[in-house]
């Protein structure tokens, strides 16, 4: 079938837009009611069910015996044969789950016109939601646990055939269980662990590799928004209403995805505008915490299609107040940790012709915490803390051109944060901070598409990031600091099937380089800093696919991260005190050796993932106490991390599905740090030995139009053994949670659930010599009120 294939009857979409009168005069009412006609015309064919029985074989012969037995035509536009092949679809379905089981990995999407006919493209949004019926709850259907989409070599793949470790948790498990912010999506993931210390910040460690300073040491995503190179391992708190999916990539993604990426890549994809159905989403909730305050959630989603398969906006707005658990202990208030969340996000999509798209997007937060954050001593209480304020707004535009056999990217991103930290640093002890991070992008990205026996993606990136810091602690002088880096790449990664065409190779290289200038200074001194910075990123991996569903790799990768300035204030008195600091701190590395496998297995009813891996970090940062307050940065000799990394999940029955997931990481210092607590072997900072984590679901038709749902999970990690500088170890943490819920046809879904079930009160992170660590808020009921239209 040719680029644009038409069935008998169907009319080309360009002959019949050529009709259209100008429907930009439209006022909004009118447009509305309009997308709701062409809404159920469209969802009558959508949801009719049909009997289906399609082998695998080609996309082009597959949508055609679609055809015959839906008895729907369809438009496809783009090359169907370059696809691999299809999954095995039969039994009676939906039409349009039959639909979406049919394109599930290959990278097209679909929208059923209002006439009737289903329009085929890669431009259009590729779904994962089965669709409710008006008069019945749609009985739990085979979940295909090898078609999860990802994009993490920078093409639509199924998840079970990139050959890297990678997890993705897509939007309706994010909100079937309950997930509120990504730092707890990533908490899901083998081999990654997260703190969320409050007050919109959260540290995340992938593979032993964790930093409290210099830029992300993992790479943190919001759609195409690289949060990296600002100094600081800053992950924003994203919150997990309307996402499209959360990947957590593993192990060092400095090829593709550049600069930071050293223990892997934290992914958060936002959901693209429908251009075809108008959708309402409002939610509702409120919750209490044992011994503690209480919160309330309101979040709103409406998607609105302008114009017809071509222009559409989903607008989202969430406002949510945490309850609060941490009591002043100098003057008896309670629970003064209260949190207020406000996030905004814009994104419309559009589609001047079939072939390009366009896709903008603006996201706004806003947290304030004046009580503090979630750090606390043993008895739940704090003698001395600070406020927090923190804002960020993201901006990005993507232009997306495919042609037949490829296609080009253009983005543009930007990202601002600020953070305002005001209170007692130390009992006695004002502290006063601002911090205000900002970055710029743009990358251009040619890739090849369709099933090939060479494919490919090459590009460029540039960045441009500035960091203003000003404080002020106690007597000390205040100081004031300025760092801007000025970065540039070219990459590229090949993957060649081989004669053999079970066994592929994967190549990649980046070229990075970073231009830093840094000055900090008081009123009478100061350091500077102008240095260039520069890196070679190869990869190199090889694949075999024995079997279908079946991938076995190895691979060998590099990550780099760049430079910083020497804080003037930590300086001077490192000086006063005999200690000695430089003036700056080196770039680090990491060299990552891994091999894996992934298996479908038991008739599609079984998936296992695993991996060993090892890596060498070279020149690690870690700081250096100089006085109660502040602390000084060097380079260490480095790490050894080597460890084991397993995922099962298990679906018996079509109602009934479990997983489990664990993960066992040695990640230690290679030498003694003079000046500080850490010697030989000592555990990287924030990396917990041992993570293991299980739930459980289970779905039931108890009425007519009303089905009972039920999930459950446990969650636990070892104690992580090192304070920012000293203090001692954090505790053994084990959590659980659970959820019930009902959902009807009408709409609307109720559910009730418990979070740290066990009322987990240790240590989360490591303890500062004054007993002070990170807690998770304790035991919390809540329930939640959603309505759908």
């Amino acid at each position: 079938m040719s680029a644009a294939a038409v069935r008998p009857g169907a009319t080309p979409p360009r002959a019949e837009r050529r009709g259209r009168g100008s429907c930009w005069l439209r006022v909004p009412l009118l447009l509305g009611l309009a997308c709701c006609i062409a809404l159920s015309n469209a969802q009558d064919r959508a949801t009719r069910a049909s009997s289906f029985s399609i082998a695998p074989q080609s996309l082009e012969d597959a949508l055609i015996a679609f055809s015959e037995q839906s008895g729907i035509q369809f438009v496809a536009i783009g090359d169907l044969k370059t696809t691999a092949r299809t999954p095995t679809v039969r039994g009676v379905l939906d039409n349009e789950e039959a639909l979406r089981r049919l394109l599930a990995g290959s990278g097209f999407g679909y929208t059923f016109r209002a006439n009737g006919v289903v329009t085929v493209s890669r431009d259009l949004p590729i779904r994962r939601a089965t669709p409710i019926t008006p008069t019945t709850v749609a009985a739990p259907v085979p979940t295909d646990l090898a078609g999860v989409q990802v994009t993490a070599r920078r093409r639509t793949e199924r998840s079970i055939d990139v050959p890297l470790a990678i997890t993705a948790l897509d939007g309706q498990q994010l909100d079937g269980m309950g997930i509120a912010n990504a730092a707890l999506a990533i908490d899901s993931v083998p081999g990654a662990s997260s703190v969320d210390i409050g007050g919109g910040f959260t540290q995340v460690q992938i593979r032993g590799v964790s930093s409290s300073l210099g830029g992300n040491d993992n790479g943190y995503y919001l759609d195409e928004i690289p949060f990296t190179g600002v100094t600081v391992p800053w992950h924003p708190d994203a919150r997990a209403f309307d996402l499209d999916r959360v990947e957590v990539l593993r192990g060092p993604q400095g090829t593709l995805f550049g600069e930071g990426s050293m223990g892997g890549t934290v992914r958060i994809l936002t959901r693209k505008p429908e251009l075809d159905r108008f959708a309402l989403l409002a939610q509702g909730g409120w919750s209490t915490a044992s011994g503690g305050g209480s919160g309330w959630s309101a979040k709103l989603m409406a998607n609105l299609p302008v114009l017809e398969d071509r222009l559409a906006v989903r607008v989202v707005a969430t406002d949510e107040l945490l309850p609060g658990w941490v009591d002043d202990a100098t003057d008896g208030r309670r629970d003064i940790n209260t949190q207020h969340v406000r996030s905004r996000r814009l994104r419309a999509s559009f589609l001047p012709t079939e072939r390009w798209r366009l896709d903008a997007a603006h996201w706004s937060y806003h947290s304030s915490a004046p009580g503090g954050g979630y750090a606390a001593d043993d008895a739940m209480q704090v003698t001395y803390y600070y406020g927090r304020d923190a804002d960020w707004t993201t901006s990005n535009l993507v232009s997306t051109y495919e042609g037949d056999a490829s296609s080009l990217t253009y983005t543009y991103a930007e990202a601002d944060l600020a953070q305002r930290q005001q209170g007692e640093i130390l009992p006695d002890t004002a502290y006063d901070s601002a911090i205000d991070i900002g970055v710029r992008t743009h990358e251009l990205r040619w890739n090849s598409t369709g099933h090939r026996t060479v494919a490919w993606t090459v590009g460029a990136y540039r960045r441009q990031a500035r960091r203003l810091d000003a404080s002020a602690i106690g007597e000390v002088a205040p100081s004031r600091a300025r760092q801007e880096n000025d970065g540039g790449a070219l990459f590229g990664d090949v993957i060649v099937q081989l004669p053999n065409s079970a066994w592929s190779v994967n190549l990649g290289l980046r070229y990075f380089e970073d231009q830093v200038q840094g000055v900090s200074l008081t009123s009478d001194a100061r350091t500077t800093l102008d240095e260039q910075f520069h890196s070679w990123n190869p990869r190199l991996g090889l694949s075999w696919t024995p079997a279908d569903d079946t991938t076995v790799y190895a691979s060998l990768a590099k990550g780099f991260r760049s430079g910083q300035l020497q804080p003037i204030t930590s300086f001077l008195l490192a000086q006063a005190a005999g200690i000695e600091l430089p003036t700056r701190i080196t770039a680090d590395r990491i060299v990552t050796a891994e091999l894996g496998a992934k298996a479908l297995t038991r008739d599609g009813r079984v998936l296992v993932e695993a991996a060993v891996f090892q890596s060498r970090w070279r020149d690690v940062p870690v700081r250096v106490p100089v006085t109660d307050v502040f602390n000084g940065l060097v380079n260490s000799d480095g790490a050894e991390i080597r460890g084991a990394e397993i995922g099962l999940t298990w679906k018996p029955r079509d109602d009934l599905s479990f997983q489990l997931e664990s993960a066992w990481v040695d990640a230690a210092y290679t030498a003694d740090v003079a000046g500080t607590p850490i010697t030989r072997g000592s555990p990287v900072y924030n990396t917990p030995r041992l993570t293991w984590g299980a739930a459980g679901e289970y779905q039931r038709t108890i009425a007519l139009g009303m089905r009972g749902v039920a999930r459950a999970g446990v969650r636990y990690h070892s104690a992580r053994q090192a304070s920012l500088t000293q203090g001692s170890p954090g505790d053994d943490i084990l959590s659980a949670h659970v959820r019930l819920g009902l959902e009807t046809s009408a709409g609307w879904s109720l559910a009730i659930y418990g979070d740290n079930l066990t009322n987990e009160q240790g240590a989360d992170d490591a303890r500062t010599t004054r007993g002070i660590a990170t807690r998770l808020r304790p035991r919390t009921l809540g329930v939640e009120l959603q309505v759908r239209y």
